[in-house]
């Protein structure tokens, strides 16, 4: 916990980077399947 304490600012930005991260390949994910749906039809 004393990490935490200390470096809080870094915590928040590992999370932000994470969820960031996590948003584009979803955003990604769903282009792809978009795309093959536009080609298939």
């Amino acid at each position: 916990m004393d990490f935490l304490e200390h470096n809080s600012l870094y915590v928040v930005g590992i999370i932000s980077s994470v969820i960031w991260l996590g948003l584009f390949l979803f955003l990604f994910g769903i282009e792809r399947r978009v795309r093959k749906l536009e080609k298939d039809s």
